[in-house]
C-alpha cells in the first residue's frame, strides 16, 4: 500500500549543511538531545500544516463515548482491511486541532482529556488486521502523530507507556525498499517521542541502507539500470517507487543541519539522484508516470501522478552537482519541454521496459519475461490487470491521456497488447509471472528496439517495438489463437479529445468520425489522427475506430473502491485478427504530431522500412540503422546486398558508419555466454575472423548485474 509518508519537511532545512561529525562521536548528551528535539520539532511543524476542519473535529469530539471508543468502528474483527484504523485517523485529527495555534481547540484541557481517553481505549484493545501492512506501518504512522504533538503535555512515564505500542522493526531483513523506509520513519518518530537519540539514529541509518544497488534479481529496491522494484522482481518506479523517492528526499531534508545527515554519504546521494534522474524521470512525462510502472496502484484514483515538484526543489539543494537537472525537470512539470539532455531512448534491462522521449511526447513499451513479475493483484486491487505487462504501450502528448481512465477501460484492449476479446480473460487472480524466456532490448541512447515472445491466455505472437524518427513502429507476427476466440491488437484507448479523422493513403485530410457514425470497421483505412497523435497502417488490415462513452466504477477493478458510476467519452483504435487467427501479422506506426498536416507529411516521407516481419525474424531499417530481432539462430537478408547470420537468438542494432559498421547487441534470453555474428562483408575489429568474403565476429555478453545489457564494437571495412 502506497501512501505519502507523513514526513514532508520545509526546504529551508536544507540550505545549510552541518559540520558535525557522525552521531555520537563528538557531541555531548545535551547537544545530541537538542538534535533529537530539532527532528521532533520539524515533524510537528509538518503535521501542523494540515488545516483543521472545526465542524468535523467537533463532531468527532461529541461522538466519542465515555470509554474512549467511537460508535460504528469495528475494533474486534480481524480482516484484510483495517476498520479500526478509523479510530487512529480521528485521533490524529483531534491531536492536530489541539496543537495547532489559532484553532478554537488549541490547548483545550477537555480535548486533551478526550485524546488520552481514546489512546487508552485503543491501547487496551490493540486491534489487528490480517494484512501485515496495517499492523506494522499504517497503524503506527497515525498512532504516533498525537504523541509527537502532545509530547510536552504528557508525563514521560505515560508517554513511554503509550509509545510501547509501536515497535522498532528496522532489524527485520524482510523489510526492503519502500517498506523499509516506512518502518524506518516510524522508528525515527518513536525515538523522538521517547527522547532516544540512538533510536533516531538507527532509523536514519536504516533509511540510508536502502540507497544501494540491489543486484540480485528478486531483491527489492534500486536496480543497476535505475529502475525500482518492489514485491519480487516487479517494476514499481511509480507507486511504491514514487513514494520511496518522495519519502527518502524528505527524510534527507529532515536530517539536514544535524549529525544524522552524515548518514547520507556522497555515494548514497549519487545513487539516489541517479535513480530519480535516470529512472523516475525517464519513466514519466509532465505530471504523469507510465502506467506500466505502478503495479496494482492502477486501480487507485490519482495513481499515475508524477513526482512532487517540492522533491525536486529539495534535491536541487541536496545534490548541487545535479542542481540544473532537477531544476529543468521541475520546469518540465510546469509546462516546459522535456529536458533536452534527457531526451532519447532507454532500455531498462532489469525491468523489461523501453522509453522514448522527445521535447513534447513520450512513448514506451512494457513486456514480460521469466525474469520479471509482470504485475499483481493483492488485497482486491487490480482485478482486471492481466494484460498490463503484455506489450502495453504508453502514448503521451499532454500527460492527461490516461489519468483515472482505468475504471472505464475495456481491459481486453490495453494499448499495445494482443489479447482475447473476452472480459473474463482480463481477470488477474494474483501475481502474473512471466513464462517466456525471450524478452530483451537494445538502445544507443537515441533510438532502440524491444521485443518479446508472447504466449498468454491461448494467444501466441512475436511482438516488437522500434523507437526512432520521433515515432514508435510496432510489429507483430505469428499471431495465433489455440482456441476459437476473437483476438485483437489494441493500438490505443484514451480519453476522446476533439475530433477524430481517418483515411487511406491518398487522403490528405481524411474523413471526420461524426457523432452519427461513432464506430467504423474497415479494411481500407491506412491512417487515423486524434488529439495530436497520428496512427499509420501501411499494410492496412481490419481496423476499428470507436468514439463512445464508456462507463465503469473503481469498485470494478478495486474491491475497496467507490461504486459511483463514472462515464466519459473514450477514443479506441484496434486491429482485428478475427476468430482463431493463424500466423497473422500487423504493422503500425504511432507518430506524435501537433497537426494533421504535419502527420500526413511525415506519414508520406517516414524513414522506416520494414525489411522482414515473420515469426522468426523482424527487421526494420531507419536512416542508416538496422534493427534486427532474431527469435532463433538463422540468416537474414537486409537488402542491398547485405546479409548476416547469428548462431543464437539476438536483438541487434547495425549501423553503417564511417566506412564500416557499428554493432550493438543483447541476449534476449539471458542464458548465452556469447554468440557469433557473421556478416557478408570483410571487416577488421575485435574478435573478427575473415573467411570466404565474410567476417565472423565473436561477441561476449555481459555477466552479473549487467546481464541483459548490450555489448558492441565498431568494425572497419577491410
Amino acid at each position: 500500500m502506497v501512501r505519502r509518508l507523513f514526513i514532508i519537511i520545509s526546504i529551508w532545512h536544507l540550505i545549510t549543511v552541518s559540520g558535525n561529525t557522525v552521531f555520537g562521536q563528538q557531541k555531548n548528551g545535551q547537544a545530541v538531545q537538542h538534535d533529537v528535539e530539532m527532528i521532533a520539532q520539524r515533524l510537528r511543524e509538518d503535521h501542523l500544516k494540515e488545516k483543521v476542519d472545526e465542524v468535523k473535529v467537533r463532531e468527532i469530539i461529541e461522538s466519542l463515548k465515555a470509554d474512549g471508543s467511537w460508535e460504528g468502528i469495528d475494533y474486534t474483527s480481524v480482516s484484510n482491511d483495517f476498520p479500526a484504523g478509523e479510530h487512529l485517523k480521528r485521533l490524529r485529527l483531534l491531536a492536530i486541532a489541539h496543537a495547532k495555534s489559532g484553532s478554537v481547540f488549541y490547548r483545550s484541557a477537555r480535548l486533551k482529556q478526550k485524546i488520552l481517553l481514546a489512546y487508552d481505549y485503543y491501547l487496551s484493545k490493540k486491534p489487528k488486521s490480517r494484512n501485515w501492512w496495517f499492523n506494522e506501518i499504517g497503524a503506527p504512522q497515525d498512532y504516533l502523530v498525537g504523541l509527537l504533538l502532545m509530547k510536552a503535555e504528557i508525563p514521560e512515564r505515560d508517554l513511554r507507556h503509550y509509545s510501547s505500542y509501536v515497535h522498532d522493526l528496522t532489524d527485520n531483513p524482510a523489510h526492503r525498499g519502500m517498506n523499509r523506509v516506512w518502518v524506518s520513519a516510524i522508528t525515527i518518530a518513536k525515538g523522538c517521542v521517547e527522547n532516544d537519540a540512538k533510536l533516531v539514529d538507527k532509523g536514519f541509518r536504516s533509511v540510508a541502507s536502502t540507497l544501494i544497488i540491489a543486484e540480485e534479481q528478486g531483491i527489492e529496491g534500486i536496480k543497476i539500470d535505475n529502475s525500482f522494484h518492489q514485491h519480487r522482481p516487479q517494476l514499481y518506479s511509480g507507486g511504491y517507487g514514487m513514494g520511496f523517492a518522495e519519502s527518502v528526499a524528505s527524510i534527507m531534508a529532515l536530517s539536514a543541519n544535524t549529525p544524522f545527515s552524515n548518514t547520507f554519504s556522497d555515494e548514497k546521494k549519487k545513487i539516489f539522484s541517479e535513480l530519480l534522474l535516470y529512472g523516475h524521470q525517464l519513466l514519466s512525462y509532465k505530471d504523469a508516470v507510465d502506467f506500466g510502472t505502478i503495479g496494482r496502484n492502477v486501480s487507485r484514483p490519482g495513481a499515475i501522478r508524477s513526482i512532487d515538484p517540492i522533491v525536486l526543489e529539495k534535491m536541487a539543494i541536496n545534490d548541487r552537482s545535479q542542481s540544473k537537472s532537477f531544476t529543468d525537470w521541475k520546469a518540465h512539470l510546469n509546462g516546459a519541454d522535456f529536458p533536452l539532455s534527457f531526451q532519447g531512448n532507454k532500455y531498462f534491462w532489469k525491468s523489461d521496459i523501453m522509453t522514448y522521449h522527445g521535447p513534447d511526447y513520450y512513448l514506451s513499451a512494457k513486456v514480460i519475461s521469466t525474469r520479471t513479475n509482470g504485475t499483481e493483484m493483492l488485497n482486491g486491487e487490480n482485478l482486471k490487470g492481466y494484460n498490463l505487462p503484455l506489450g502495453a504501450t504508453n502514448i503521451l502528448r499532454t500527460g492527461e491521456e490516461y489519468k483515472d481512465i482505468f475504471p472505464i477501460w475495456d481491459w481486453t484492449r490495453v494499448p499495445g497488447t494482443t489479447a482475447v476479446m473476452n472480459q473474463s480473460a482480463a481477470v488477474l487472480p494474483w501475481y502474473l509471472f512471466g513464462s517466456n524466456e525471450f524478452a530483451g532490448g537494445i538502445s544507443d541512447g537515441k533510438v532502440g528496439a524491444i521485443a518479446y515472445q508472447h504466449s498468454y491466455n491461448g494467444v501466441q505472437a512475436k511482438k516488437a517495438y522500434f523507437f526512432a524518427d520521433g515515432a514508435m513502429l510496432c510489429l507483430g507476427a505469428g499471431v495465433n489463437a489455440i482456441r476459437t476466440q476473437q483476438v485483437a491488437t489494441s493500438v490505443n484507448q484514451c480519453y476522446l479529445i476533439g475530433e477524430t479523422r481517418y483515411g487511406n493513403e491518398t487522403d490528405l485530410t481524411g474523413i471526420k468520425l461524426t457523432d452519427s457514425l461513432k464506430t467504423i470497421t474497415s479494411n481500407n483505412l491506412q491512417w487515423v489522427y486524434h488529439d495530436g497523435v497520428g496512427y499509420s497502417f501501411p499494410n492496412g488490415g481490419s481496423l476499428t475506430v470507436k468514439n463512445a462513452v464508456q462507463t465503469g466504477t473503481w469498485n470494478s477493478i478495486n474491491a475497496s473502491g467507490s461504486k459511483e458510476v463514472i462515464s466519459k467519452p473514450i477514443f479506441s483504435l484496434w486491429l482485428n485478427h478475427g476468430t482463431s487467427p493463424k500466423d497473422d501479422s500487423y504493422y503500425y506506426i504511432v507518430s506524435p504530431e501537433h497537426s494533421l498536416e504535419g502527420f500526413r507529411k511525415k506519414a508520406v516521407h517516414n524513414k522506416f522500412l520494414v525489411v522482414r516481419n515473420d515469426k522468426n525474424v523482424q527487421v526494420v531499417k531507419c536512416d542508416e540503422k538496422y534493427f534486427v530481432v532474431m527469435y532463433k539462430q538463422g540468416l537474414v537478408d537486409l537488402g542491398k546486398g547485405l546479409s548476416l547470420s547469428s548462431d543464437g537468438p539476438v536483438i541487434m542494432m547495425l549501423q553503417e558508419k564511417d566506412n564500416g559498421y557499428q554493432f550493438l547487441l543483447s541476449d534476449p534470453i539471458q542464458q548465452q555466454e556469447g554468440l557469433n555474428i557473421t556478416i557478408n562483408k570483410l571487416l577488421n575489429g575485435p574478435d573478427a575472423i575473415q573467411e570466404n568474403g565474410s567476417t565472423k565476429i565473436a561477441f561476449k555478453f555481459p555477466k552479473g548485474d549487467d546481464l541483459g545489457n548490450s555489448v558492441g564494437n565498431y568494425y572497419k571495412s577491410k
